[in-house]
Formats: C-alpha cells, sequence, structure tokens
C-alpha cells in the first residue's frame, strides 16, 4: 500500500513545514522587539 507511505510522509512534512515557520515567524518578532526596544532607549 504505497499510499499510506505517502500519507505519513505528507504528515510529517506538514508537520516540519508549520513548526519552521512558526520558529520563523517567532525569530522575526524577537528581532523587530530587539530594534524596537534600542529605538526607544534613545
Amino acid at each position: 500500500m504505497p499510499w499510506v507511505r505517502f500519507v505519513i510522509v505528507g504528515f510529517f512534512s506538514l508537520t516540519a513545514f508549520s513548526l519552521m515557520s512558526y520558529q520563523s515567524i517567532e525569530i522575526v518578532h524577537a528581532v523587530i522587539n530587539f530594534f524596537h526596544d534600542k529605538h526607544q532607549l534613545k
């Protein structure tokens, strides 16, 4: 049953993609906050 393997691979790649996109969003927010705080200190 090759479709079972296809479903499992698709599920895992989807999970990995959602995790990576979540991580990148968090990193972007951290960078924005970092620069925002620097500007407020002046």
